[in-house]
């Protein structure tokens, strides 16, 4: 999984200017079945405003090398689903 962490480096938390990884915001990367990951990514606040964000940018990257990908971000009070 050190491709998916690697591109997830990408995705900046526009508040802090710091990477989500970085940020250890990551909190879980595990293959769900062959091509479809599940990826748990915890805000730094339940009611933080870029968590739609997060959600979007995280599928994209990761959707980006070839996966299926089901985000969660864990905690989150006004998510969306993906």
């Amino acid at each position: 999984m050190e491709d998916v962490l690697k591109v997830l480096k990408e995705v900046i938390d526009p508040h802090t200017g710091m990477d989500i990884v970085g940020m250890n915001m990551v909190r879980e990367v595990k293959e769900i079945e062959q091509g479809r990951l599940r990826v748990v990514i915890k805000p730094t606040s339940p009611f933080c405003p870029v968590g739609s964000y997060l959600l979007q940018a995280v599928k994209e990257k990761v959707e980006g090398l070839g996966y299926k990908a089901d985000v969660e971000l864990e905690g989150y009070l006004f998510g969306v689903e993906p």
